[in-house]
């Protein structure tokens, strides 16, 4: 199991290509396919130029669970205080990282263990509507509240905060006023989001992008 990453953050497009090399190094000289589960880095203010290195990071370990005999957890919602880069609930990390063993090494029913994650979006008009996998049972807003941390942007590449609610079991539609025609979403795609999105077995969403434009600097 590994919980790394944070460093990793100068560097962020390097990631997927590092975490490969490394399962692939320990695996070659044990020579067992072990099995390799990993945290997503947390929210932490890091109180840079930019907010977009740990996200970069986020999304290369997002990339990384096709590292075959892997799996990925989620703690955005694991953190109790966004100064501290060691949050407190490691009880829960815990205990996520044992539902992907259970059931993937030891081969027990525990229900879902997967976070809701990102499959694809579609646009009609002002409305963009994002379905994700791993949400079988429904999407829910934690706290009852309104979705957060989802934003939109048209082709001016600018992106504003957007409104967001769960249509179906496992689709959600966003739209803002200050975009006519979308052509990218984002969730939870900065250093310290608090994003509310979760599965019904209360596993955070992935964060994730639609686009690939240049991020700053």
């Amino acid at each position: 199991m590994w919980y790394q990453g944070e460093s990793n953050r100068h560097f962020p497009s390097t990631y997927y290509q590092l975490m490969h090399l490394l399962v692939d190094t320990w695996r070659g000289a044990w020579q067992k396919n072990f099995p390799f589960y990993y945290v997503q880095i947390a929210p932490f203010n890091y109180r840079d130029s930019t907010e977009f290195k740990a996200p970069a990071v986020r999304e290369m370990q997002t990339r990384a669970m096709d590292i075959r005999n892997s799996g990925m957890i989620v703690v955005t919602d694991l953190v109790d205080n966004l100064n501290d880069i060691h949050p407190a609930y490691k009880r829960e990390v815990g205990n996520r990282l044992a539902g992907w063993a259970l059931a993937e090494t030891y081969g027990q029913k525990t229900g879902n263990y997967r976070s809701p994650q990102y499959r694809s979006w579609q646009v009609e008009g002002n409305k963009a509507w994002v379905t994700f996998d791993w949400a079988e049972s429904g999407l829910i807003a934690k706290g009852n509240t309104e979705l957060a941390e989802f934003e939109i942007a048209g082709s001016d590449h600018v992106f504003h905060k957007a409104k967001a609610k769960i249509v179906k079991g496992n689709q959600v539609e966003v739209t803002s006023d200050k975009v006519s025609q979308p052509v990218a979403v984002r969730f939870a795609f900065r250093d310290t989001p608090v994003p509310n999105l979760f599965n019904k077995e209360g596993l955070p969403a992935i964060p994730f992008r639609t686009d690939d434009w240049k991020l700053g600097k």
